[in-house]
């Protein structure tokens, strides 16, 4: 058994199995991709609010949470990716996991050296594609009010009358604990247009890898978005300790 899975300590009691099992766990639930990026959103940004499309392919290009394709290229996720991936974040924000060690224990997971309890809500029915603007103000912990104020800075936008994208919560959240920190709605603004330009040249980045395909793009915007953050955050601390 992999070390991480010896020190595992919140997974419940490894139970040996009697057999390897094939294929990937949850392995007793659905495998059958039917849900759009959209519907994996709206289902676990309820536990998981800073859940985002871009934290979704860095997770793929990482081998954790591996999505069905269509014929066009487009993720789709079955139940048990749903699954694996709740698996995923709460080893990241509950026991600060690195990827390497969760790695491992989803290959003890994945041959029946790991037991670990399915916790996957329904999903009979395809999530709406869109928040309503009271949803994501109650999820985002902001009032309506500071919600309009989010919306007539450009910072957050609906993308349909009364209707954000659920991507737009992680935003929200983000703005929350800013402005609940002191921070004020203007200088906001000038963190996330920041934010858009290092998004951009992370566009750029890729935009080469892209057109000539495979799948290397998509983890080489991710890692220059992460270095942008590593060096914005870096330079706030150096200042704020200094």
């Amino acid at each position: 058994m992999p070390q991480a899975a010896r020190r595992a300590g919140t997974v419940d009691p490894v139970a040996t199995a009697p057999e390897v099992l094939s294929g990937t766990w949850p392995h007793a639930l659905s495998h059958e991709p039917l849900l759009r990026v959209s519907d994996v959103l709206t289902l676990v940004q309820r536990q998981f609010p800073t859940l985002t499309p871009s934290k979704l392919r860095f997770l793929d290009a990482n081998g954790l949470v591996s999505p069905g394709r269509t014929a066009a290229g487009y993720r789709q996720y079955s139940p048990a990716d749903v699954e694996r991936l709740r698996f995923v974040l709460r080893q990241q924000r509950d026991h600060y996991r690195p990827l390497t060690v969760i790695r491992e224990l989803l290959d003890s997971l994945d041959a029946g050296l790991l037991h670990e309890p399915v916790t996957l809500a329904e999903i009979d029915e395809a999530p709406d594609d869109y928040l309503t603007a009271a949803a994501v103000a109650e999820r985002g912990g902001v009032s309506l009010a500071t919600l309009t104020e989010l919306v007539d800075a450009g910072i957050v936008a609906p993308s349909v009358p009364d209707g954000f994208e659920p991507a737009a919560l992680e935003v929200v959240v983000a703005a929350s604990a800013y402005l609940g920190a002191g921070g004020d709605v203007r200088a906001l603004r000038t963190l996330v247009l920041a934010a858009r330009r290092e998004a951009d040249r992370a566009e750029a980045v890729a935009a080469p890898l892209r057109r000539r395909g495979g799948g290397e793009a998509e983890a080489a915007a991710v890692e220059f978005g992460q270095a942008a953050i590593a060096a914005f955050s870096a330079a706030v601390r150096h200042r704020v300790r200094g």
